[in-house]
């Protein structure tokens, strides 16, 4: 189930003490059970819980307790924080706390070594020194795994805690049988070195701490593009109250208080210039790194920066509300979404311990009974223990999915859910609507053909000039264009519309008339020489405007909606990943087609009503087809809903559509095939960590069981254990951090 973070219904805690993804489905089973909760979602990445609920059955509170009966804590994030501190914080101490146990580990473990291998030191002696230093080692640095594996015992449950508390605890135990048999009667100089248990036990909890340090490390590098989008807001704005400026945390201002905005700041809220004039660098919105001129009336968003005037601005939206919290809270979603891989995982995991501490036992009794190798069975036991790393399975997709999301997010591609990775590498074709998609969906001038003796601005002046009175989008376009050209416009002052033909306007001495060829027949105008021209500008998809001052043609100009500058680039792309791409449109069949062939697709659905753009979604489907449907998520959103993958192109100030699972900020169709590249490569890293992790069980838990010793004759040392458990963790986490580097579409 999709989890909707702007509903009433919706909770997210803060989780403390999970360190393995045994903790995490502990977790997620307990609140899944708790009557009323709908669906949880636990993120051991992030330390969260998205607990979706019926607020008529359950309440925050019940939560809590059912995740500290747990043995874990819960808490509500404090309405006054600020994610931003709370993201850094809490990786800072998770980083900072296995740093100093790592610290303490190894300054412990590297004399305990030293007076085990080159001590000539007597067997009492040794052991005694061995249990001096083992002792502060297992205490401080193995206080957090038998914490973890006490709070498991208690509540019924197991995780990796557990494997590595009895592990590291048993070799622990075995040390000391041995000196305290050396202390009741020494047995002989051998008795010190057979087992070697107090170093195995050390190197146990050094390596795996070595790779706890490297994993929370890694982890603060895959959740950077938060952090980021966090870190693009200022905390502070410039408040109006009173008639005086004040300094106040973002999240202390309200909708509808005055903002300053100085040159070089940047926007710290949603808003609506009251007044100045300025140009604001808007890239990490729209991606277009050209600065967009903003003044009185304009919206400005919080991220942007100020790069020239002062404005003064109306706030719309407050902190928790703006177009950059809704990305950031669309890429947390999707971090804390799992796809149905991740979800098998899960399910292992959660029967994995208990089949490790039953290999173990089976380990130690085969050894033990029927090989009488009682310190042999020990270490196999031990290795079997320490060697299984559910940690890694429980990590494959997350990681994955934490730094792919992240990605995106950086490119503008915002994925709502991680379901959406997984059908958009399974992708096989595309649909595109036409309007607002593939085209600008505005029109523009796109071609100015003035008559013979004409020039270019005549003409183009005196279309505006008649335009400029009239509300039709065709002569806002017209006007603008002259605007932007820094045409002067002549004045007229009398419009008269001539229904379904054009307009005629009049103003010092001057009649200029603006339409199609019934008005000009209808005036005794010959268009006879430009029939072929009005034609050809038809066939193409544009619209032609004739132009003519009194009786005299002026010429022909041209509206439409403009092919989107990368959309032919885009479907390029596309089609070089092996998807078949049709465009979708209510549009004339002709102009359609006149779109389609200029920006290289060669299936078109035409004259199609937003009602029956479903339909034909659907209809794909039926064929075999695995379809994302492209569209900007108003008249699109029944079909977007019913394809496989719906992909929106937002405004930017819109980007939380419901209708999709992926949203694109900008409208640039290159955006399209990079979300599919990239979802592809994220899929690849979470199958290849998944085949890392269960291989690397698969392999070792026989292995150090002593499965291979008839063959190989050597047994998996427990320490050796340790360093493979830590090692697959950090391999997987850093396999998933490549994602950053891999080249997409």
């Amino acid at each position: 189930m999709a989890i909707d973070p702007q509903a009433p219904d919706y909770v997210v805690l803060d989780i403390e003490g999970m360190r393995c993804a045994g903790c995490a489905a502990n977790v997620e089973n307990a609140l899944n059970r708790v009557p009323g909760v709908v669906a949880a979602r636990v993120n051991l990445l992030t330390r969260e819980a998205s607990v979706a609920i019926d607020p008529r059955q359950v309440r925050p509170d019940d939560l809590i307790a059912a995740v500290k009966g747990r043995g874990f804590s819960a808490t509500l994030p404090r309405g006054d924080d600020d994610p931003r501190d709370r993201v850094h914080e809490r990786e800072l101490e998770e980083a900072a706390s296995w740093r100093k146990r790592l610290v303490v580990g190894v300054g412990l473990l590297v004399p305990l070594l030293g007076l085990t291998y080159f001590s000539d030191l007597s067997p009492l002696a040794l052991l005694t020194w061995q249990v001096v230093l083992a002792a502060p080692l297992q205490v401080y640095v193995g206080g957090p795994y038998f914490a973890g594996a006490w709070r498991g015992l208690r509540h019924g449950g197991t995780d990796m805690d557990t494997l590595v508390a009895i592990g590291t605890g048993a070799a622990y135990l075995a040390g000391l049988t041995l000196w305290v048999r050396q202390l009741l009667g020494p047995a002989g100089s051998h008795m010190a070195m057979e087992g070697m248990y107090f170093a195995d036990a050390a190197m146990i909890l050094t390596f795996i701490t070595l790779g706890k340090f490297l994993e929370a490390k890694a982890k603060g590098r895959a959740s950077q593009a938060i952090r980021k989008l966090l870190d693009l807001a200022p905390p502070e704005a410039t408040v109006v109250r009173d008639g005086r400026s004040v300094r106040l945390p973002v999240r202390a201002v309200l909708a509808g208080e005055t903002i300053l905005v100085r040159p070089g700041e940047k926007v710290p809220l949603d808003a609506r210039v009251l007044s100045g004039t300025s140009s604001l660098d808007e890239s990490w919105l729209t991606g277009e790194s050209i600065p967009v001129d903003k003044q009185a009336g304009s919206e400005i968003f919080a991220g942007t920066l100020n790069l020239q005037g002062s404005l003064t601005a109306e706030v719309l939206r407050p902190a928790g509300k703006t177009a950059l919290a809704q990305v950031v809270e669309l890429v947390r979603k999707a971090q804390q979404s799992k796809t149905q891989v991740g979800r098998l995982a899960d399910r292992v995991v959660a029967r994995f311990v208990p089949a490790v501490l039953a290999i173990a036992a089976i380990t130690l009794l085969a050894w033990g009974l029927l090989g009488h190798q009682w310190a042999l069975a020990l270490d196999c036991a031990v290795a079997v223990l320490v060697v299984a790393c559910p940690c890694a399975m429980g990590l494959a997709t997350p990681t994955a999915v934490l730094v792919g999301s992240g990605r995106g997010a950086e490119q503008g591609i915002l994925i709502k859910d991680a379901r959406a990775l997984e059908v958009a590498g399974q992708l096989t074709i595309v649909v595109l609507d036409k309007t607002g998609t593939v085209t600008l969906g505005r029109p523009v001038v796109t071609a100015v053909e003035p008559a013979d003796g004409v020039a270019q601005d005549e003409l183009l002046a005196s279309a505006a000039a008649a335009e400029r009175l009239s509300q039709h989008p065709l002569g806002r376009a017209i006007v603008a264009e002259a605007e932007s050209r820094g045409l002067a416009i002549p004045p007229l002052d009398e419009l008269e519309l001539i229904a379904g033909q054009g307009i005629r306007a009049r103003g010092d001495g001057r009649t200029v008339l603006v339409g199609n060829e019934q008005l000009f027949r209808s005036q005794a105008i010959d268009l006879g020489r430009h029939a072929g021209q009005l034609a050809s500008l038809r066939s193409r998809g544009q619209t032609p405007l004739v132009v003519a001052e009194g009786e005299r043609l002026l010429g022909i100009v041209a509206v439409a909606d403009a092919v989107a500058p990368h959309s032919r680039e885009g479907i390029a792309q596309l089609r070089s990943l092996g998807l078949e791409v049709e465009m979708l449109t209510g549009d004339h069949r002709a102009t359609a087609e006149a779109v389609a062939a200029e920006v290289g697709v060669g299936r078109v659905a035409a004259e199609v009503l937003p009602d029956q753009k479903q339909g034909v979604v659907r209809g794909l489907r039926q064929q075999g087809h695995v379809v994302a449907m492209v569209g900007d998520g108003i008249n699109d959103a029944p079909a977007l809903a019913a394809a496989d993958l719906g992909i929106a192109i937002g405004s930017g100030s819109d980007v939380a559509i419901e209708s999709a699972q992926i949203v694109l900020i900008g409208q640039d169709l290159r955006a399209v095939a990079r979300a599919v590249a990239l979802s592809r490569v994220t899929l690849r890293t979470i199958r290849q960590n998944l085949v890392w992790a269960f291989g690397y069980n698969l392999v070792l838990i026989p292995a150090a069981a002593g499965l291979f010793i008839p063959l190989f004759g050597l047994p998996v040392p427990p320490a050796a254990a340790a360093a493979a458990m830590a090692a697959s963790s950090v391999s997987v986490v850093t396999n998933s951090l490549l994602l950053r580097r891999r080249r997409l579409a």
